[in-house]
């Protein structure tokens, strides 16, 4: 595999465990929360404050199931050692100036002082160059791109 493509997942899953470790934090503390609060005088007040709580904990506990799922499909793609003639997961493409990793979205990231994209085959640009090979004109957004190179 591409020494600078293993970086870029080296980056990705570094990132992706953070997340992954801050929302399991979030999770603890939110639990501690639960187990801490002790009935009041305020009765409602009390069964509010719960019901927030237990609400906190359901939405940081789907972020989690997603942080996690995103880190198995880093995982797998990274795993894909053979370059593909076509655009497909798994590849980094060169359009124009700018370099996109077909894998999650994750937005920007900064590897070696190069500046690229992670996108998911199902962006609005992943749907369009899959199935693509390099020295491809494709068309985006009315604007007519050249795919320069592909790894």
């Amino acid at each position: 595999m591409n020494t600078f493509k293993e970086k870029i997942y080296q980056t990705a899953i570094a990132q992706v465990k953070e997340k992954i470790n801050l929302l399991k934090a979030e999770r603890k503390a939110i639990n501690d929360g639960i187990l801490e609060d002790t009935k009041s005088s305020a009765g409602d007040k009390f069964e509010t404050g719960r019901e927030t709580m237990s609400r906190d904990l359901m939405t940081v506990e789907n972020q989690l199931k997603q942080a996690n799922f995103e880190f198995d499909e880093l995982c797998r793609f990274q795993a894909i050692k053979e370059p593909s003639a076509t655009v497909q997961e798994g590849s980094l493409v060169q359009v124009g100036t700018d370099s996109y990793l077909i894998s999650i979205s994750l937005g920007q990231l900064i590897v070696d002082g190069q500046k690229l994209f992670m996108l998911s085959k199902n962006s609005p640009l992943g749907e369009i160059l899959v199935g693509h090979k390099k020295s491809d004109q494709i068309e985006f957004r009315g604007r007519s791109i050249l795919i320069t190179d592909l790894k």
